[in-house]
């Protein structure tokens, strides 16, 4: 679990505050605001679709079931004023469940998840306009039923609700434990950058093939992709200048079905690895599924599939849209694994 500190940091200068802005059209009261304001300020990078002083969980709905992808760390949490405090301040703090944000869902109360604080109240010193101590939150998620989040973001308020010779700010006078969510129809993992499992050593009986569709060429490839010779390869070279952008469809044959947890195809280098592919399974090489799509960097050249769980299959067909290789040249594939 990674482990950040999520503390309020400001720079005042005389009469102004410092914000870190999410966007060009973020307006927030403590800026140039004349009366005596607290807020909470989270110095940090937010995830696109949350708000400022958010601290996100990353939910992927997938076939197998929900899965947290991303978390928080440890949660503290000071407050500031845009002013000196010419008297300790006093500032209360409380978590807010059934409190709306604008444009976000509230997380339902029977999900399981609960947010406590080890404190509910600061004090910023006189003469000072930051908070010395913070607030530990505590996100117990262990009952949660992620399945019950199916709307696209939830945030659970933590506000200032009151502080003795100040005002709570409007715009950012909380902070915000949110969980961002997305749905994932196919079994591939798109953030697994490698492969899983125990590689398939005995290769007997496999076969494969390769199809251009744009202008019908193909051939069979068994003889170069199941040799363990990354040197051995099938070359598969488009016969038009946007030789980039060329689909080149591959069909594997196990020749009996497999439970496999991930798959992996070896290019001879990078230059001749695709960028982009998509891959469909099947255990009858009737019906297929499309499993979902990987899109990789300029240096990859052994490009794999991970999947959210070993599922079973015999036939694997490999898409791949694009590669990175200059106009004339081909796609040089050298290997396939796959792994139980």
């Amino acid at each position: 679990m990674k482990t950040k500190y999520l503390l309020g940091i400001c720079a005042l200068a005389i009469g102004s505050v410092a914000m870190t802005s999410c966007g060009d059209d973020d307006t927030y009261d403590v800026v140039g605001n004349p009366d005596t304001l607290v807020y909470v300020n989270i110095a940090g990078d937010f995830p696109e679709g949350m708000p400022k002083n958010s601290f996100s969980y990353l939910l992927y709905h997938t076939p197998v079931g929900p899965i947290v992808m991303d978390e928080p760390g440890d949660i503290e949490i000071d407050v500031l004023c845009t002013k000196n405090a010419p008297s300790d301040i006093q500032v209360t703090l409380e978590v807010a469940p059934d409190m709306s944000v604008p444009g976000y869902a509230t997380i339902p109360a029977d999900a399981g998840i609960t947010v406590t604080l080890a404190s509910n109240s600061l004090t910023i010193p006189a003469g000072k306009n930051r908070s010395d101590d913070k607030i530990a939150v505590t996100v117990n998620t262990a009952n949660a039923d992620w399945s019950k989040l199916t709307e696209k973001a939830y945030l659970l308020p933590i506000r200032i609700s009151s502080a003795s010779g100040a005002t709570p700010s409007q715009t950012v006078g909380c902070a915000y434990i949110g969980v961002l969510t997305d749905v994932k129809a196919g079994m591939v993992n798109e953030s697994a950058t490698q492969a899983t499992g125990t590689q398939i050593t005995d290769k007997t009986g496999w076969t494969a093939s390769y199809f251009v569709p744009a202008t019908g060429a193909g051939a069979d490839c068994t003889e170069k992709l199941f040799d363990g010779n990354n040197n051995n390869y099938a070359y598969f070279v488009p016969n038009h200048a946007d030789a980039t952008n060329e689909e080149v469809i591959t069909t594997f044959d196990l020749g009996k079905v497999y439970t496999l947890s991930s798959v992996q195809i070896n290019y001879f280098g990078n230059y001749y690895a695709i960028k982009d592919g998509t891959i469909e399974t099947s255990v009858d090489g009737e019906e297929w599924t499309v499993q979902g799509t990987r899109t990789w960097s300029r240096l990859s050249r052994n490009c794999a599939f991970a999947f959210w769980a070993p599922f079973q299959m015999r036939y694997i067909r490999l898409t791949s849209h694009s590669f990175y290789g200059g106009t004339g040249e081909g796609q040089a594939m050298a290997e396939f694994w796959a792994y139980e």
